[in-house]
């Protein structure tokens, strides 16, 4: 028995639609597992099993940890660090991960720190909690890190009573003075060079400062210097000043 015309064309519409679902498949998992933007590249990847925005999210991560260890590096430093010349070649190193405009600004800087710690036997430790990136493209980023930093110095006392720089000398009336932990955020600008990433620049949002490169901010010193102690020394005549008795 033949097949009738209606039966040949039912056939013939069955093969059909399922060559179009085949192809139709095919096409998704090259728009889905392929990475880029022409269908070469999305074939290629596909054929290479590449995972979608691979790059993009490597750069991610390598932001991410370059902003969470310059602001570690740059908040941490001690007398430890002080070769004979009085300079910190450790701490200095945090200048490769800086472009030449924030490594500028940053000599400058470290020449105060070094100074600081050379004169009061400073010191300074960084905690980093969080980091995240508040814009990304292909050659700039922006970071938001956030953490706790905590400084401390020696000082003697000045036959005034005002303190003086402890410079890491050994005496019995030397005292050492550490703060409590304070808070930070920064927004670290980066910016990618022949394909590394550095740090262009950093702002810290809580001081209403202007971003560290500027001219004039890297001026000041990292640790204010300790206040004069109380004195417990006995003033001239102090009831006489109080109540007047001594007029009488």
């Amino acid at each position: 028995m033949t097949d009738s015309p209606a039966r040949r064309r039912a056939i013939l519409a069955v093969l059909v639609l399922v060559t179009v679902a085949c192809l139709a498949s095919v096409t998704l998992v090259v728009a889905t597992r392929g990475a880029g933007d022409g269908v070469g590249e999305r074939l290629r990847s596909l054929k290479n099993d590449e995972v979608p925005e691979s790059d993009r999210a490597e750069d991610r991560e390598e932001v991410l940890a370059l902003a969470r260890e310059f602001a570690s590096r740059f908040n941490t430093y001690g007398p430890e660090m002080l070769d004979e010349q009085g300079q910190m070649p450790d701490y200095a190193a945090v200048q490769d991960l800086m472009t030449s405009k924030m490594g500028t600004a940053f000599e400058k800087y470290r020449g105060l720190v070094e100074t600081t710690v050379a004169q009061w036997d400073a010191a300074s430790a960084c905690e980093v909690y969080v980091a995240g990136v508040a814009s990304q493209d292909e050659d700039s980023a922006e970071v938001l890190v956030a953490g706790t930093i905590q400084t401390s110095l020696s000082y003697s006392r000045n036959q005034d009573g005002s303190p003086g720089p402890g410079g890491g000398a050994e005496d019995d009336d030397e005292i050492r003075v550490t703060d409590d932990p304070k808070d930070f955020r920064y927004q670290v600008t980066l910016v990618k060079i022949d394909g590394a990433w550095l740090v262009d620049d950093f702002d810290d949002v809580d001081d209403g400062l202007p971003q560290f490169s500027e001219p004039g901010i890297p001026e000041e010193s990292p640790l204010p210097e300790p206040s004069a102690p109380a004195t417990s020394a006995p003033q001239d005549d102090p009831t006489s000043e109080q109540t007047g008795e001594g007029d009488r």
